[in-house]
């Protein structure tokens, strides 16, 4: 005998809010079977695509009734070739090559706008910035096996200014080897492009997701050529790097239609999910003569007080970009004494040489155990910033501050000799854990999927 059917109330749909609230992400990690129905990629080709040779290339993502964008996991990827004014590829007998990370590191300034909103910190020095996130983020063997897809393949310690017989990575008198192996990348057969990929930070460091009626729009300025080239100057003035194909590759989900309605209502309509952390950048250069032994500065970030504070010097020489000089190097001087204060408090400890300084950077990266990106020999030739930890929340009565990103921060550096060329003394504050208030004023627009 069969069942009689009863009809039963239809149940009402399961509110996903449990997870929304948390600043670092949008929502805690579903099952993806029971989360998503599809998944595909979104594909954002930048403008103009018939110049490869252009200062300014443009991504425009507009609305789409789809689903999420996972930005954390954009990748931006081109067809990278050195070629003559002419348009043919440059010869084998041509001593040039490029630089490290070539679709982070080749550009002078990043706007993110998502709906008409800032999502990152506008600057001339983008590519010094990411390379110092390269540098204290990552360590060699998180990027050396795949060095070949990024170019993330570093200058030889020690050598980093020798351009001897780069187009020729077996010769004796070849000793900066790691920019031979980027010059074999790039002219292998003399025809072969490089097909380059790498990640691009469009959310800064939060792991973040965004729906895909959002208005994206991501504006990359290029870098000048004598920061980007490397080798023989007269060759390098007569090269040119043609960027093909140049395109953003976003993950997209379609959710289920729980945690699609959990998104309009949390999300969008009552915008609550627009108040996330970013990480933000001030890069603060400052000329000093040659001849100075000792530099004292002042409230550095006009009021402002960074989470990490990074201090290096570079030569006039360097900084301005020459073909001969690698514009990454950071030549620690040999000083006696570096302090840093807010207000009028000096923070502890004081340094008094590179060991101290060494030590205080592995510390501030917490890898007391583990590996750290350089070692003491390469940071001395290569490697050399000073890094200040500042969240202690301290002002110079030893009261906690009410803010902690006010005050005004200062340094002084004793030098052991006297700078020998015009230089300028480099200091980036890292702000961390900066609340904003993003996308939301173009955000409720009760958009359904």
């Amino acid at each position: 005998m069969k069942r009689t059917r009863t009809e039963t109330a239809e149940q009402p749909l399961e509110e996903h809010d449990s997870g929304f609230m948390i600043p670092m992400g949008m929502f805690k990690p579903f099952p993806h079977n029971d989360t998503f129905i599809d998944n595909r990629s979104i594909e954002i080709r930048a403008s103009p695509q018939d110049n490869p040779t252009s200062e300014t290339v443009t991504f425009l993502h507009h609305k789409q009734e789809y689903g999420v964008l996972n930005l954390q996991d954009a990748i931006i990827s081109g067809k990278i070739t050195v070629k003559q004014a002419d348009g043919n590829n440059v010869a084998a007998d041509q001593n040039v090559a490029l630089h490290m990370l070539p679709l982070t590191q080749f550009w002078k300034s990043k706007s993110v706008l998502i709906n008409n909103d800032q999502t990152n910190t506008v600057t001339t020095q983008e590519n010094e910035l990411n390379y110092v996130c390269h540098l204290l983020d990552k360590v060699p063997s998180q990027y050396q096996q795949s060095d070949v897809i990024d170019l993330a393949i570093h200058d030889t310690p020690g050598q980093f200014d020798d351009v001897t017989t780069l187009n020729n990575h077996d010769d004796d008198g070849t000793v900066n080897k790691g920019a031979a192996r980027r010059y074999n990348q790039c002219h292998r057969g003399e025809t072969t492009p490089l097909w380059c990929y790498d990640t691009i930070k469009l959310t800064g460091d939060t792991t973040r997701f965004v729906v895909s009626s959002f208005d994206i729009r991501v504006k990359l300025d290029r870098l000048e050529k004598n920061k980007c080239l490397f080798g023989t100057a007269a060759q390098c003035a007569n090269a040119f790097i043609h960027i093909e194909e140049l395109k953003l590759t976003i993950p997209a989900m379609k959710p289920h239609q729980q945690l699609t309605s959990a998104i309009n209502q949390l999300m969008i309509q009552q915008g609550q999910e627009c108040k996330y952390y970013v990480r933000q950048f001030r890069y603060v250069p400052t000329p000093v003569a040659q001849g100075v032994n000792k530099i004292i500065l002042n409230d550095i970030f006009n009021g402002a007080r960074p989470t990490r504070l990074i201090v290096y010097v570079r030569t006039q020489a360097r900084y301005n970009g020459s073909y001969t000089l690698n514009p990454n190097r950071m030549i620690l001087p040999l000083f006696d004494h570096f302090a840093v204060k807010i207000n009028d408090a000096w923070l502890s400890p004081e340094l008094k040489g590179s060991r101290e300084a060494y030590i205080q950077l592995r510390r501030i990266l917490n890898r007391r155990n583990d590996e750290m990106p350089f070692s003491y020999t390469d940071y001395l030739t290569d490697y050399g910033m000073i890094v200040t930890d500042l969240t202690e929340n301290r002002d110079s009565y030893n009261r906690v501050l009410p803010n902690t990103t006010s005050g005004n921060v200062g340094l002084e550096m004793r030098l052991t000799a006297n700078i020998a060329a015009p230089s300028q003394i480099i200091c980036i504050g890292d702000f961390r854990n900066q609340l904003s208030v993003g996308y939301q004023s173009t955000a409720r627009s009760k958009f359904t999927f």
